[in-house]
């Protein structure tokens, strides 16, 4: 049975905003102000706040803003929430693939879900940086973790192959780091960013460390898909299209092609 904690904030401030993959695209967060989004805020007091752990790594919502930027997750996501059931299917034939492949490594189930923040599960996924497939590797990195990437092949693509090289490379990250919270951070921001910000400020965990935008939003949307796809029944009530009569979005509100 799920735990609920006190809510800590009625509601928070929009800053960014998680995004559903379209075709070619990579999640990203999309840089629109909350007066440009927003008609009407929504009452998003009612989010349960459950314990959610990451890899082992409890989420610390006794912070007030790790709770403000888990609430923005949840609710940015609400008006893509129909979009759930087809993830799910993706996943109930994408997780059998790569689970044994993470278990090989001794990488968490958890990163799992990376590839859903990643790439949608949208397996042809290029960004317009050039990071591509499920993991969104970019060329340089894959060919250094030994797939082959060139005009006439792109191991990017193979799942099981991808996922080999990804897993290879987390497994390099967490010996650097020794944290999987910190490990996400790193694939997403890159191993010398989370380095540097180590040596400034010492013995941080990522929930209070000082990231850019993406990144610092980038551990909850993971965790969000798996909270999502692991137990929908306890956010069902509060991704209710029925809440969402107020909610006016312009309709490129949630969607980039990534920079």
């Amino acid at each position: 049975m799920a735990v609920v904690r006190p809510a800590a904030m009625a509601a928070t401030k929009f800053v960014a905003s998680p995004i559903i993959l379209k075709d070619n695209t990579k999640a990203v967060f999309a840089d629109h102000a909350a007066s440009s989004m927003l008609r009407h805020v929504i009452n998003e007091a009612d989010l349960p706040l459950l314990d959610v752990n990451f890899c082992g790594e409890t989420m610390p919502l006794d912070q007030a803003d790790v709770v403000s930027r888990w609430k923005h997750v949840f609710t940015s996501f609400r008006p893509h929430s129909s979009q759930l059931g087809g993830l799910r299917q993706k996943s109930e034939s994408f997780f059998p693939t790569i689970d044994p492949i993470l278990e090989k490594y001794d990488i968490p189930p958890d990163f799992r879900y990376v590839p859903l923040a990643e790439s949608g599960l949208n397996a042809k996924a290029i960004s317009r940086k050039g990071a591509g497939g499920y993991w969104q590797l970019m060329p340089a990195t894959a060919r250094e973790l030994g797939l082959k990437v060139s005009g006439r092949v792109d191991e990017r693509f193979h799942t099981r192959k991808a996922t080999e090289a990804a897993c290879k490379y987390l497994r390099r990250l967490y010996t650097q780091f020794g944290s999987w919270s910190l490990v996400a951070a790193a694939y997403n921001a890159g191993p010398g960013f989370i380095k540097a910000q180590l040596r400034r400020q010492a013995d941080c965990s990522y929930y209070q460390m000082r990231l850019p935008r993406e990144t610092r939003f980038y551990l909850y949307r993971v965790l969000l898909y798996k909270e999502l796809l692991s137990r929908p029944d306890d956010y069902s009530s509060f991704l209710s299209t029925e809440r969402l009569t107020t909610y006016h979005v312009r309709p490129d509100a949630f969607y980039r092609q990534a920079a």
